[in-house]
């Protein structure tokens, strides 16, 4: 169980799902990370997209959802220095394996598993997720 976006609290199965955080120090004007979380999201898309050959869909700012449902979400901290961002850290949960819910969330929230019918494997997507976004974010500092 960890914090949410508006202090709701995210239920997760670590065993069966993903849950990670990183820091990034990108040195730039915040101007350059304008819509940065919404971005995650499309990485996350697309990479289920590319491994796996499902779509799943974003609901605007920060959550990934199938079916109405929520699978996962995305939360960033921005640090600044002035008008440079110092460091972002970035969060991100996504309910994968994980079979059984909370009565709390069990009607608005699902898994890969569940809706697909598949297991992930989430070194691979975090790999894969890791490895795209980095270029975007490149592309985005020295863009």
């Amino acid at each position: 169980m960890e914090n949410g976006t508006h202090g709701r609290t995210w239920y997760t199965e670590e065993q069966n799902n993903i849950a990670f955080s990183f820091v990034v120090s990108p040195n730039c004007k915040i101007k350059k990370l304008e819509g940065i979380t919404l971005e995650i999201a499309q990485v996350i898309v697309q990479t289920f997209k590319k491994l796996y050959n499902i779509e799943l869909h974003i609901k605007v700012p920060n959550d990934i959802v199938y079916n109405d449902k929520k699978i996962g979400g995305i939360l960033t901290e921005t640090k600044l220095s002035g008008e440079r961002v110092k460091y972002i850290v970035i969060g991100i949960g996504i309910n994968t394996n994980q079979e059984k819910f909370n009565k709390a969330i069990n009607k608005v929230a699902t898994s890969i598993k569940n809706e697909f019918g598949i297991t992930v494997d989430s070194n691979k997507v975090i790999a894969e997720f890791c490895k795209e976004f980095e270029e975007k974010l490149i592309k985005r500092i020295e863009g």
